[in-house]
């Protein structure tokens, strides 16, 4: 006889009690049973006679040589008005770590409104078979104990053991120090422990610094805010078990930051005729922790150095640097103080970016950041190519680059491939990546720019879409309002584009002709709207900042940066050879435009800040229309579920069921059902539900 995986059933109980103590038999009180043909029989779990009642949740374990073990769930009427706890549903397995665990949930339903002191499980057992059943759980008086029944068995039992279980999970993480303690049975066993996605698109490996059988710690260099995940381990055996961890709440430490707000690299003594040795350029913020011996959540600036000491061109801007501020007053670096990293990222020999490095744009997904940066090399006819890659890190300090090009000129349709007016030298540079907004599944946008093959040699923005973000694929046509003329004449080189909302239209700056940062503007719902009649502008920055300061003349490469309520905008400046951050306010003139200045004398931001509850808003194109416009707001990042139902409570469409970021969310549904069809006539109710709360919305839909 073959003997097969081991079952785990996880039970929840209904009701909230208290027990140190579990007892476990079959319904004639013995703790053996024994029969030769399939058998209907009845499992009793039973707090300890001095306890009032059983734990709010237990696992029941089993160990045999089959796997025809059922737990039947009884009439839920019936079952819900006597005083025992009985089975009144089982739900199936519903991650992949449970389907390889033979994990099964069974709902238990009682009369009265105290916590049950005895529940039943009926279970259909196989005549042939044999094993042994005990109960688990965490002791409600501490929740780092685990409390086990006695064994019972039915025919002789089995010297299998029992399958490794976590019932709890918890995480410290107040440094770049990740600590991850896991709570359950037979973790002596475990090989591997880690934190997974609950969709399993990513994991990470915990170094396991403590274990017993009962719990054991891992952990890991993380610098990033960790989303909803779960934790989880593994044996040789093959058994696995995982269990949930919340999010990472936001930090305090990154307030409201200070008015001195801009970054110089004064590392080394400047050449003759120059303030500064190196400007900073191109660059990208991202947030994270800094060192594992204290609570520090900082600000990371990763930028180019661009050398003023005679050296060619070829020998300059080959490395990106890295410092981090908490208050935008002073800056660090791994040496102490305005002591940067001055080789975060460095060029390569033989790789696509042995020759520069440049304009690095950072996003983090799960625990891992990836930096998206342009990467310069010459062919064999000197012709000096630019291509995208991308590196990743997990604690900001080091960063590891794949030698694969993500997105090239010969992969982007409307890009030229050989451009007269560069020399024949590919031009595809300046990526920005940022989660689609529009997309109900996890999908990423880049911008970048290229030079357009039918109006060569002008240069317009690109946008390429990614579900992996090693995979991309180029729109057919590039955002050809970027290639319109501006107050300042013809436009012929783009550069540096980024997007963000203020004000409910999308903002999409750039920098033309290697001089003015100019911007437009759109209502569309979608960053990526390729109609040109959608887009206003392009507005020169300065004109529409109050007072018009004089040093934007000399800003290239904005960015835009938002903390908590407030929004920045920064650029380098090549008059004072910094890094200029501004914080952007309302004016009383048009929603264009802005007051670059201090945080501390603008009060409230006209921009797009995190909700402190979770909203939802519906909206309609016309009476009747099919397509439904839904803007969501967040206080945090979590995952979503956005669902339609029927007035009978059956859902007919699920909209969107992904992490989204804190903040604003934007998209539409088309208003069909599940497999695609048009959605009849009628009342319907979209439905959110996250960790942060739940809203609902009526529609009706006319057809």
């Amino acid at each position: 006889m073959n003997r097969a995986p081991w079952l785990l059933a996880l039970v929840l109980l209904l009701t909230p009690g208290v027990s140190q103590a579990i007892q476990l038999h079959w319904s004639t009180g013995a703790d053996t049973l024994t029969f030769t043909e399939a058998t209907r029989c009845m499992l009793v779990v039973q707090a300890d006679s001095a306890e009032v009642a059983l734990p709010p949740e237990w696992r029941l374990l089993w160990a045999g040589d089959s796997t025809e073990v059922t737990v039947v769930a009884l009439d839920s009427v019936e079952v819900c008005a006597e005083d025992t706890a009985q089975v009144h549903a089982v739900d199936g397995p519903s991650t992949p770590a449970d389907s390889t665990a033979h994990r099964v949930t069974a709902h238990f339903c009682s009369g009265g409104s105290a916590a049950s002191a005895r529940a039943t499980y009926v279970l259909d057992l196989p005549g042939w078979g044999r094993g042994k059943f005990k109960v688990i759980a965490l002791d409600p008086k501490d929740s780092s104990t685990v409390i086990e029944s006695n064994e019972v068995t039915f025919n002789g039992g089995v010297n299998d053991p029992y399958p490794l279980v976590v019932l709890r999970a918890t995480s410290v993480h107040q440094s770049l120090q990740l600590r991850v303690t896991a709570i359950g049975c037979g973790l002596e066993a475990v090989n591997s422990f880690s934190i997974i996605a609950p969709d399993s698109s990513w994991s990470l490996p915990l170094s396991i610094t403590a274990r017993s059988d009962g719990s054991m710690t891992g952990v890991a260099s993380v610098a990033a805010l960790l989303p909803t995940c779960r934790a989880s381990v593994g044996a040789e055996s093959g058994a696995a078990s995982t269990a949930f961890l919340p999010a990472d709440e936001e930090p305090t430490t990154l307030g409201t930051l200070g008015c001195h707000a801009e970054y110089f690299e004064d590392l080394l003594a400047p050449p003759p005729g120059h303030g500064y040795a190196i400007q900073p350029k191109d660059f990208a913020f991202t947030r994270g922790f800094v060192d594992a011996s204290s609570n520090r959540y900082a600000l990371h600036l990763f930028y180019i150095r661009h050398s003023y000491w005679n050296i060619s061109d070829d020998a300059n801007e080959r490395n990106l640097g890295h410092t981090w501020t908490t208050d935008f007053d002073s800056w660090e670096g791994p040496g102490g103080l305005n002591k940067p990293d001055t080789v975060a990222l460095t060029v390569r020999p033989g790789k696509f970016d042995e020759l520069h490095v440049w304009a690095p744009t950072i996003v983090q997904y799960g625990p891992t950041f990836h930096m998206f940066y342009t990467g310069v090399k010459k062919d064999n006819n000197g012709r000096a190519h630019q291509r995208i890659g991308v590196a990743t890190s997990t604690d900001l300090l080091t960063w590891t680059p794949e030698d694969a090009v993500v997105l090239s000129a010969p992969d982007v349709s409307w890009a030229s491939k050989d451009p007269l007016d560069y020399g024949h030298a590919q031009q595809l540079r300046d990526p920005f990546v940022i989660e689609d907004p529009t997309s109900t599944k996890l999908q990423w946008l880049m911008y970048f720019v290229a030079v357009d093959s039918l109006r060569a040699p002008k240069m317009a923005v690109g946008v390429a879409r990614s579900s992996d973000l090693r995979t991309w694929v180029a729109d057919a046509v590039p955002l050809l309002s970027t290639e319109r003329s501006t107050s300042q004449g013809a436009t012929t080189i783009v550069e540096s584009p980024h997007v963000f909302r203020r004000n409910g239209q999308w903002w999409l700056p750039y920098t033309v002709n290697f001089d003015h940062v100019f911007f437009e503007t759109t209502a569309s719902a979608d960053p990526t709207d390729a109609n040109v009649d959608h887009w206003a502008g392009p507005v020169l920055l300065r004109d529409v900042a109050e007072g018009q300061p004089s040093e934007l003349q000399y800003w290239h490469a904005s960015e835009y940066l938002g903390v908590n309520s407030t929004q920045y905008l920064a650029a380098f400046n090549d008059n004072a050879t910094s890094i200029d951050i501004k914080g952007m306010f309302a004016t009383s003139v048009p929603a264009d435009s802005f007051l670059l200045s201090c945080p501390s004398i603008a009060g409230v931001t006209d921009g797009d800040p995190p909700a402190k509850e979770v909203r939802m808003s519906v909206s309609r194109r016309g009476w009747g229309a099919p397509d439904v416009g839904l803007r969501l707001e967040l206080p945090s990042r979590v995952p979503v579920r956005l669902a339609v139902y029927d007035i009978a409570g059956r859902r007919r469409s699920t909209i969107l069921d992904r992490e989204l970021p804190a903040g604003v969310t934007e998209l539409v549904w088309d208003g069909r059902d599940q497999a695609g069809s048009r959605m009849a006539s009628g009342m319907y109710f979209i439905r959110l539900t996250c960790t942060k709360g739940a809203r609902v919305s009526k529609i009706v839909m006319l057809r």
